[in-house]
């Protein structure tokens, strides 16, 4: 007995279907249980016949048998409506079950011109007819090439998405469903491939839903989904007996799969309550046994609120959580980049299909061995992150198919370039996106991520940090909130979490990066912020831009007028490649010529710090030429700082180099040690008016001590030349810096070194140049002259001095001072005494 209720309760809701559709289609005197010459019919309608001008007459009938329908079952409907056909109380029976007949009773009804028989889907399309419709779409998925290469997506659980929806579809839980992913990361294909899947069977005469597939994109020029509807099948496709209530109704029976393809695509520069309207618009379609999916990326949203208010239906009331009755809650399903397995699959189905395409296979180089090889290459272990998302998979697919050089010879840089150029298109393909020019969307993308790195590039950002960004508006048409959301949407940022953006891939971002610093227009803080955003990575997208060698140029330029700090790796840098060998930058900057052009202390640091000028020929005449030439004493203090990490950094001529460095000291301050006064083997105080010098002794003074013989001779002085060094640094600060200074070198070395006093003063013997070298007294003389300087110099050290034993110009007046005006008190006492 629970059996025929069930059926009866299923006939009945199949009967008040067919008298929806039939009511909603706006038939002719459509009833429902309306009594016919003593019978009462299922559902009764009429329609106009046209060429009798009179009317047609149609009796339903509605069986719910939960089997095909049988010779008996048939016998029995038709014996109770044969007296209405021949008496023509109706012109038609039509037979409504819920499967279709076995194949006797089919052929009996195709045989009687008076009876036919469908099942609900089919009486459907005797309304509304989607089979023009439904060809398109199994042709768009067949004309796209989509049929011979798509790979079946995974959301990030590794679930086949397909098959979830399938299975979904088949249940009577008709909550929606929000497929998310980012850019080039196969939406779009699978809304297609799902659609026509979907028309396939519909098409076959399958029992299924009718695919319902809208691209949201198009609502840029339309007034709201009604809008989209009405122009897809009302125009579009020519679908016989549509309109838009019946749309509704056939949506509300369960007749469709709807397919919202690009919710982020919608109306240019979209205000966010905008955009919630339209989802609201959209939530219109979610209702009985409606089964709708909407695809998008979720950037759309710039906030976890945002999302939970247009996904979820929740939005707050100061701290309450309240449920919003227009909205719904959408099942959320978030599609995961291609697996190996995923990427094995599809890189040698797409090669295959695009080595059949022009303008490819027109290339005479296109044969099964170049195909094989470029497979092989593709699925290296070295581009499969960079080809996980598939868009990118596609775009090197096409690049490496349109050439025969090795795909090892394209520079990361140029196949980036390439990528984003060709995402850009794609982006500016798009009709939401028109109204934003590639240019601005470019710079404002590559503004974007300068920004974000130079204040820390692994970290994400707000909406709110974007909303900072300093990046101007061309002639903006909206509010700027509502174009930057757009910007953001069509471009390579996704979002997770609570209002959380990052870059799909920091290698995109190192990317702009690069190409931010390539097109800077160099400022006063250029050098601060290039600092900051060399990693290695952005240095390499440089190197392979060809555009290095004026890149380098311009840090020079600018590095002029710098004043400030760069880091320990910045310095590196910049040395390493001013004194490449392919370069005649570096070299330059130390030779004669440059003389008169260097006015900055970073060029003279540079020049005698980099490593590769210990071999330069004649280099100590250079160092003398270059140092003495100089007044700025920010250049010469370069000069040793140079020359002290060149010391440092060396695992061999340590000693040569330091040598360099004291001699240079000497020759510095020589004037100072030759008016020392010694005593008893002491130095007295002895005072320093130049600030160059007083640096210098003072640095020089703390990093040495003395070494004596057993005899109580001077041996060595032992210099610290990393005390040295960090000294000199600290007299520095505010005008050139380098910082983390212990990174430039091995610190891990014995930075102490020992220099015999007898070979100390060596640089001195340029101050005394022959004016011809084959006089021999002028020689001698000269040589005499030397030897009294060293000897000067040793007597130096042999009293050894220490720090304590500077005194400032100003201190050393103020004492003498001090005892003219006690000499004098003295002798005023004296004088009083005696009278």
């Amino acid at each position: 007995m629970d059996k025929t209720i069930n059926t009866t309760e299923k006939g009945n809701e199949l009967r008040d279907a067919v008298f929806s559709v039939v009511k909603t289609a706006q038939k002719l005197n459509y009833a429902v249980e309306k009594n016919v010459a003593g019978k009462n019919v299922d559902v009764y309608y009429e329609e106009s016949d046209r060429l009798q001008r009179g009317v047609i007459k149609y009796g339903v009938e509605c069986k719910h048998y939960g089997k095909a329908l049988g010779r008996t079952d048939y016998d029995s409907i038709i014996a109770t409506y044969i007296s209405l056909l021949s008496s023509n109380a109706i012109d038609y029976l039509i037979i409504i079950t819920d499967l279709p007949p076995t194949p006797g009773v089919l052929d009996t009804v195709e045989n009687n011109r008076q009876v036919v028989h469908k099942t609900f889907d089919e009486f459907s399309s005797l309304i509304m007819d989607f089979s023009q419709y439904l060809t398109s779409v199994v042709s768009m998925y067949k004309n796209e090439g989509l049929c011979d290469y798509y790979v079946p997506i995974k959301d990030i659980e590794g679930n086949d998405i397909e098959n979830t929806i399938n299975k979904w579809v088949l249940t009577e839980d008709c909550s929606p469903i929000a497929i998310l992913a980012g850019y080039g990361m196969g939406k779009t294909s699978f809304a297609t491939m799902l659609a026509s899947k979907f028309a396939r069977r519909c098409l076959n005469g399958e029992t299924s839903r009718i695919p319902i597939y809208l691209k949201l994109g198009d609502i840029f020029n339309e007034q709201g989904i009604e809008g989209l509807v009405c122009k897809y099948f009302a125009s579009q496709y020519n679908v016989s007996g549509f309109t838009y209530p019946l749309f509704l109704e056939f949506n509300r029976l369960g007749r469709f799969l709807i397919i919202l393809d690009g919710f982020d695509e919608m109306k240019h520069a979209m205000s966010f309550s905008a955009f919630r309207s339209n989802i609201r618009e959209f939530n219109k379609l979610v209702v009985n046994q409606s089964k709708v999916v909407i695809l998008g990326r979720p950037n759309a949203f710039t906030s976890e609120n945002e999302k939970s208010s247009v996904l979820h239906g929740i939005k707050y009331i100061g701290d309450q959580e309240v449920k919003d009755a227009e909205m719904r809650d959408y099942r959320e399903i978030e599609v995961g980049l291609f697996t190996g397995e995923q990427l094995n699959d599809f890189i040698p189905k797409f090669i295959s299909y695009s080595a059949d395409q022009a303008p490819i296979n027109s290339y005479d180089f296109i044969n099964k061995d170049f195909c094989d090889q470029r497979i092989s290459e593709l699925l290296d272990e070295k581009h499969r992150e960079l080809i996980s998302r598939p868009v990118h998979a596609r775009m090197l697919t096409l690049i490496a198919l349109a050439t025969t050089e090795a795909l090892s010879s394209f520079t990361t840089y140029h196949l980036y370039e390439t990528f984003y150029e060709r995402i850009l298109e794609r982006e500016d393909s798009r009709p939401a996106r028109k109204k934003i020019s590639k240019d601005e969307r470019k710079e404002f993308i590559t503004k974007l991520s300068w920004e974000r790195w130079i204040k820390g590039g692994d970290r994400g950002f707000s909406f709110e940090d974007v909303e900072t960004l300093n990046f101007n508006l061309k002639a903006p048409e909206a509010p700027r909130k509502d174009i930057l959301r757009d910007l953001i949407i069509g471009s390579v940022i996704e979002s997770k979490g609570d209002n959380f953006f990052y870059f799909a891939h920091r290698s995109f971002q190192e990317f702009l990066v690069s190409q931010h610093i390539l097109s800077l227009e160099w400022g006063t803080n250029s050098i601060s912020d290039v600092d900051r955003a060399l990693g290695q990575n952005v240095i390499d997208f440089i190197e392979e831009s060809g555009q290095k060698r004026q890149f380098i140029g311009h840090l020079l330029e600018q590095m002029c007028s710098f004043t400030g700090e760069i880091t320990s790796s910045f310095y590196r840098f910049i040395r390493t490649e001013t004194f490449k060998l392919d370069f005649d930058i570096g070299f330059s900057l130390i030779e004669p010529s440059s003389y008169d052009d260097c006015q900055s202390p970073w060029h003279a640091l540079l020049a005698f710090s980099c490593p590769t000028t210990i071999g330069l020929r004649g280099f100590d005449s250079t160092l003398v030429n270059f140092y003495e030439f100089t007044t700025d004493s920010n250049i010469k203090l370069a000069i040793f700082i140079g020359t002290l990490i060149k010391a440092l950094g060396m695992n061999s001529g340590v000693d040569k180099q330091a040598f360099l460095l004291i001699d240079l000291f000497h020759w510095q301050v020589f004037k100072i040690i030759s008016k020392c006064k010694i005593h008893k083997g002491n130095i007295r105080d002895f005072a320093v008016e130049n600030d160059l010098d007083r640096t210098l002794l003072t640095s020089f003074l703390k990093s040495a001590s003395v070494e004596f013989t057993t005899k109580g001779e001077v041996s060595n002085v032992k210099l610290d030349l990393a005390n040295l060094l960090t000294l000199l640094l600290d007299a520095t600060r505010g005008n050139f810096y380098i910082s983390n200074i212990e990174a430039v070198y091995n610190s891990t070395g014995n930075s102490s070194v020992k220099l015999p006093v007898l070979k100390i003063g060596e640089l001195l013997s340029f101050r005394y140049p022959a004016r011809n070298e084959r006089d021999s007294e002028e020689v001698n003389q000269l040589n005499s002259q030397l030897r009294r300087d060293r000897k000067k110099i040793q007597q130096f050290w042999r009293a050894n001095p220490t720090a304590s034993t500077l005194v400032p110009v100003k201190v050393r007046a103020e004492n003498a001072k001090k005892r003219s005006v006690l000499k004098l008190k003295n002798s005023r006492n004296s004088l009083e005494s005696e009278y």
